[in-house]
């Protein structure tokens, strides 16, 4: 009998892959590993493959990526050209290697070709140094990928999640963004030493590069915080994938210790439309998930809609971790959240202490800002919060306190 496939083997089966060209799976990737593909693949040893692969090239531009030529040239030669300069001068390599064929009566190559206009046709290149393409993949490698864990380094991410946003801003694609630290680290160097510190980084490396489909972009961004880019993929989709890291991470014991993890995701562009905004909500979620308990992922765009708000208009005092406080209304409330205004400006991220009064209840609830509707005139300023950690007393005179028990 054959085993239905589960409902989460299903959703990552069928998500979709980047788009290919030309049958040669030539993928429309970013960074480094992207331009190295199509740079082996144009340095293959067989010739007559060579054409084709310059026609998937220009199907990439086709595509949309007007930059496909610089980024070629650049790490091919390492010269840096305009877009348009770098696609008129590709082309003139290609009328240079069909002169030279003419001249020379046989087949010269594209990168012959291309030495020989840099050399002696524009002078570009005065001292050049012939490597063979895996030496130079090798030393690209190193400076993109950390060593402990074989993941993508924190300079890679930081270029690679810009080159996404514009990538999916352009195709209007959505993407999502995970933002994952080991739990309890500290304790697990302090208890047991740095080197198994080491290995249960490692550990995670291995477990995201099994894991994860080759189109995502894991990153180790600091010391046991990871970052990994979905591209093309919406937040169902990532919460699947997320889930299923949690899940096996917490499966595997390094000296006898258990493992867990906490992770905030956010997807572009339902929760944040620039890369800066999308890195503090999958951030701000990371913190909820470890002030709710750890173990578990967060995702912005679900906790905003889990939960039904109710237009309420509660007394409401506010202490700020310096000390000073206010007082306020609230204007919509949920189990897991409240609005409300201020008398001065407020930042996302921000910690405060909320005294609510629910008829002869006043309940101590600790929160975070998590939006923030700064551009007041005529009017107070506007802010949004999640509580974290409700007590089970606090949670149940809040349900109370709403309509309907507090029930979506």
């Amino acid at each position: 009998m054959v085993e239905k496939p589960s409902e989460e083997a299903a959703v990552i089966e069928n998500f979709t892959p980047r788009k290919t060209f030309s049958g040669y799976g030539m993928r429309v990737s970013s960074g480094i590993q992207g331009e190295l593909d199509l740079i082996n693949q144009v340095f293959s040893d067989e010739e007559t493959n060579e054409d084709k692969i310059l026609a998937s090239a220009e199907e990439l531009y086709a595509s949309g990526d007007e930059n496909i030529y610089a980024r070629l040239i650049h790490v091919m030669c390492h010269l840096r050209l305009a877009p348009v300069e770098a696609r008129t001068t590709w082309h003139a390599i290609l009328k240079h290697r069909d002169l030279l064929e003419e001249k020379l009566g046989r087949p010269t190559g594209f990168r012959v070709a291309l030495l020989d206009y840099f050399v002696n046709q524009n002078h570009a290149l005065k001292n050049p140094k012939v490597i063979e393409i895996h030496v130079y993949a090798e030393t690209a490698r190193q400076a993109a990928v950390d060593e402990l864990t074989g993941l993508f380094n924190r300079r890679f991410f930081d270029a690679a999640i810009e080159r996404e946003l514009k990538q999916a801003r352009r195709h209007r694609h959505e993407f999502s963004l995970l933002i994952i630290d080991i739990d309890n680290f500290k304790k697990v160097n302090d208890t047991h030493g740095h080197t198994t510190g080491d290995a249960v980084i490692a550990a995670l490396g291995k477990l995201l590069r099994r894991v994860l489909r080759s189109e995502d972009t894991p990153c180790r961004i600091g010391g046991e915080e990871f970052a990994i880019i979905f591209p093309e993929t919406g937040t169902d989709g990532a919460m699947i994938v997320s889930e299923k890291v949690r899940a096996e991470f917490a499966k595997l014991k390094i000296a006898a210790t258990d493992l867990s993890l906490s992770a905030g995701l956010a997807t572009f562009p339902h929760d944040a439309s620039e890369t800066r905004d999308l890195i503090d909500r999958a951030d701000q979620m990371l913190y909820f998930a470890k002030y709710s308990g750890k173990n578990r992922v967060i995702s912005y765009t679900l906790n905003k809609r889990r939960h039904v708000r109710y237009p309420l208009d509660w007394e409401l005092a506010i202490t700020k971790q310096n000390g000073k406080g206010g007082e306020s209304r609230t204007q919509d409330v949920s189990i897991e959240g409240i609005s409300f205004e201020l008398d001065e400006a407020t930042e996302s991220g921000e910690l405060l202490s909320l005294h609510l009064t629910i008829g002869n209840d006043v309940l101590e609830l600790p929160v975070q800002i998590i939006w923030v509707d700064n551009n007041a005139q005529t009017r107070k300023y506007r802010a949004g919060a999640q509580f974290i950690r409700l007590t089970p007393e606090n949670l149940q005179a809040l349900k109370q306190g709403l309509p309907a028990g507090g029930k979506a």
